[in-house]
């Protein structure tokens, strides 16, 4: 049984967990309830490494704040501290089940049959190829695991259980993209769009997100590229009116930090689409953090 696993037992028994910290100074294990130190770390750095392990890293993020918002002190610490391992540019592995007892038979052979189905995906070309859905599948595995172990909240086992599904079969049959007409030989192609993510509800740029649209706006300077696109994406929670205004105040940030980063002004263009256009498909109210986004684009 691993440390975190321990940390879970003792939080059944907080006031015996107070008696330990008043008695040795330090409760067991090093933990100290109510500390989101890890948490914290992780939304003041900017991810690194592959496509893969930065959608790691943004995804944990997210799951641990949602576990810091339902006060589970260590499934934000657990998850945080995977988000900081992404970010540093490597792959943390998906969860085990032995760490996680499952007293559900029929819920438990499910895990175990995802977790080898993900493992085979996550050991081919997948992460490279589709490093979006890839990062969706694994946190969304690890996500249906937690809260399965947990056992009460059946809406949310249900969410993260679909989530991860769908993002296998979207590895397994990606759309099909037209074929493309070549480009005249001397003619480079655009460069990928930069996107940038968001927490819930918020406009708000983190450090991550601030270190891409640098990135973009040095693009922008050292390609002499003339007009800039941003658009700015919701999930699907709310109302279609309301994410039509919050994709707008989200492609705003964008736009507003592009210039602080010293982009003309006059040549970026804003759009927002709400919930059009999911990079992960999902069904009407579901809270998804590869939706919550803003794409910058580069036009000559």
């Amino acid at each position: 049984m691993k440390t975190h696993m321990k940390a879970r037992i003792l939080f059944a028994a907080p006031l015996l967990l107070g008696g330990l910290a008043a008695c040795n100074g330090t409760p067991a294990n090093g933990y100290i309830p109510g500390s989101v130190y890890q948490l914290e770390q992780l939304n003041k750095t900017a991810a690194t490494g592959s496509p893969f392990t930065q959608a790691l890293a943004n995804n944990y993020r997210v799951f641990a704040q949602d576990e810091k918002d339902e006060y589970d002190w260590f499934g934000q610490k657990i998850f945080a501290t995977k988000g900081l391992i992404a970010a540093s540019g490597k792959a943390p592995p998906p969860e085990e089940l032995g760490e996680w007892k499952v007293s559900d038979p029929v819920a438990a052979n499910d895990l175990k049959m995802a977790r080898a189905r993900l493992m085979n995906m996550l050991s081919g070309p997948a992460p490279s190829q589709y490093p979006v859905w890839s990062a969706a599948a694994q946190t969304n595995f690890d996500c249906w695991l937690h809260e399965q172990y947990e056992g009460w909240e059946f809406d949310k086992i249900a969410v993260c259980r679909s989530a991860f599904m769908t993002a296998m079969e979207q590895i397994n049959a990606p759309p099909k993209v037209a074929q493309a007409q070549p480009a005249p030989a001397k003619m480079a192609p655009p460069p990928a769009p930069y996107l940038v993510f968001f927490d819930f509800d918020k406009t708000d740029l983190l450090a991550e997100a601030r270190q891409i649209i640098t990135n973009a706006a040095k693009a922008i300077a050292d390609g002499k590229f003339l007009r800039v696109k941003v658009i700015g994406y919701t999930d699907t929670s709310g109302s279609t009116e309301y994410n039509n205004k919050l994709s707008m105040r989200r492609g705003d940030a964008v736009r507003q930090e592009l210039i602080r980063d010293g982009v003309a002004a006059n040549s970026i263009s804003v759009d927002g689409r709400g919930e059009g256009d999911l990079l992960m498909q999902t069904p009407d109210g579901v809270r998804e953090p590869q939706n919550r986004r803003a794409s910058i684009e580069l036009m000559k």
